[in-house]
């Protein structure tokens, strides 16, 4: 259990969010903004507030989203638990999330991961840039936290078995570094990456009639974040050059590792043919016109056939299931909700965001990712960061005339690639655990690919024609 100062603390946080929900009645409302828009203001900001400070876990912090909305008369609890619980993108990540539990659980994720690792040789300069490649890939289809899950006792053995020390070797922090901005980067290149696009995608729906395919995302992701990849292989070798050249020993201790796990099981094939299944189908939804929550229901049937599939019980993918992404990917459609039914979204983009509009359009994905990455900063989850920022964007490049879906992709990038605290992702506290990195090593690196990674996007955008999104499409 926490220190008693640190229940005290929160118990403080949490009666300073119920006044200021409270309190916003009695509050003068500013030029132009209607009542419902200030209640939502108030419920926004005391759910920031407990997200920031995580007064409640923040799942729970997110599924009183509702609640509050319902009682300051923003929103009826039957339509946001409609708009939250019904969305189509909802029952896509239980998929996606249950895709991650038959890796851990049939063992194709770590077996996977030797396969790729064991073509690393012995070159320092090699093998991170191998660890970062398949942190990169898989997180693509996978979660980044499974990913990092899957990697850090192979990153951890590596780093031992080099006889490497925490805190002192520029080795192990390199490798930290390596699996943990790989996952991060990669689950941007794919809706099925990372919580944030998949709310990104939400409220592109809801609030602006647009809908991406996923194939659509990747083609237009995936090479931004690559080239973020590569320029983030560069960084870690520049900013923390390892101790050696070559591992004191070969790669036969990957393959002695991977021999170790014997022929593929029947969990590994099954679950190896789902997975790839259900790529080629998120890939060809343009063409099959299969939706992607359909394909992710299917996983969960597949995945859990009789002597066949990864998932034998119910109990097993209960447990094992990250029903914290769901929750606050439905509280955070909530707010969505609540900032375009109240008005709140479109006063912002007029009065709070009006001054950037004045910038050249080739600039605004570069502002806007800047913008976000800054004020992502307090949050511990990427959805989080979605959930705020996304919805004010989209109203901004409406109400200014900017190309929408750029703008609202350039958020959505944003709420993930803020990598300058530790404590802004659970992809991050994981390997920091390990002792072999501090806060400093972390900010050190992670401020400057900050800012690389908003030059990135925003270049890229410009060279993808600033797509706009079509309405209805």
């Amino acid at each position: 259990p926490p220190p008693p100062q640190v229940g005290r603390r929160k118990l403080m946080y949490f009666f300073a969010g119920l006044a200021i929900i409270m309190f916003s009645h009695f509050l003068p409302l500013p030029e132009g903004m209607k009542p419902a828009g200030m209640a939502t203001l108030a419920v926004m900001a005391a759910t920031v507030l407990w997200w920031v400070t995580e007064t409640l876990p923040v799942p729970i912090t997110a599924m009183l989203v509702p609640v509050w909305l319902h009682l300051l008369n923003v929103v009826p609890l039957r339509k946001a638990i409609a708009e939250g619980f019904g969305d189509n993108f909802v029952p896509f990540l239980i998929g996606v999330l249950a895709l991650s539990v038959a890796f851990n659980r049939s063992g194709l994720g770590k077996r996977l991961t030797y396969i790729l690792l064991a073509l690393s040789g012995t070159g320092v300069k090699r093998v991170i840039g191998v660890y970062l490649l398949v942190s990169f890939v898989l997180s693509m289809f996978i979660t980044d936290v499974a990913v990092v899950a899957m990697m850090l006792p192979v990153t951890v053995g590596l780093i031992k078995s080099a006889g490497c020390k925490p805190g002192e070797s520029n080795f192990g922090r390199a490798l930290m570094m390596a699996i943990m901005f790989g996952s991060t980067l990669g689950g941007i290149g794919t809706p099925s990456g990372v919580s944030a696009n998949i709310i990104a995608m939400g409220f592109l729906e809801k609030n602006a009639g647009i809908s991406i395919s996923f194939l659509d995302w990747t083609l237009l992701a995936a090479p931004m974040t690559f080239a973020c990849t590569l320029v983030c292989w560069w960084l870690i070798l520049k900013v923390f050059p390892p101790e050696m050249r070559e591992l004191p020993f070969g790669k036969e201790v990957i393959r002695k590792d991977l021999a170790a796990m014997g022929t593929w099981k029947r969990d590994e094939i099954s679950t190896f043919i789902v997975f790839l299944t259900a790529v080629a189908l998120w890939l060809s939804g343009e063409w099959t016109k299969i939706p992607i929550a359909l394909v992710s229901l299917a996983i969960l049937g597949l995945l859990s056939i009789p002597s066949y599939g990864a998932i034998k019980t119910w109990g097993a993918l209960e447990k094992e299931l990250e029903w914290g992404a769901l929750l606050l990917v439905v509280g955070g459609f909530c707010l969505g909700v609540a900032a375009s039914a109240s008005g709140l979204a479109t006063w912002v983009a007029q009065n709070l965001l009006a001054p950037m509009s004045n910038l050249p359009e080739q600039i605004q994905p570069l502002a806007v990712t800047i913008l976000v990455a800054i004020d992502s900063l307090g949050f511990s989850s990427m959805g989080a960061a979605a959930s705020v920022n996304v919805p004010f964007v989209i109203s901004y490049a409406q109400q200014h005339g900017f190309p929408v879906l750029s703008l609202a992709l350039a958020a959505a990038f944003a709420s993930s690639t803020h990598f300058i605290l530790v404590t802004e992702s659970p992809s991050f506290v994981l390997p920091y655990a390990y002792g072999y990195f501090s806060f400093k090593d972390m900010f050190k690196i992670g401020a400057i690919l900050t800012v690389f990674c908003a030059l990135i996007f925003a270049i890229g955008f410009v060279l993808a024609g600033m797509p706009t999104g079509v309405v209805g499409g």
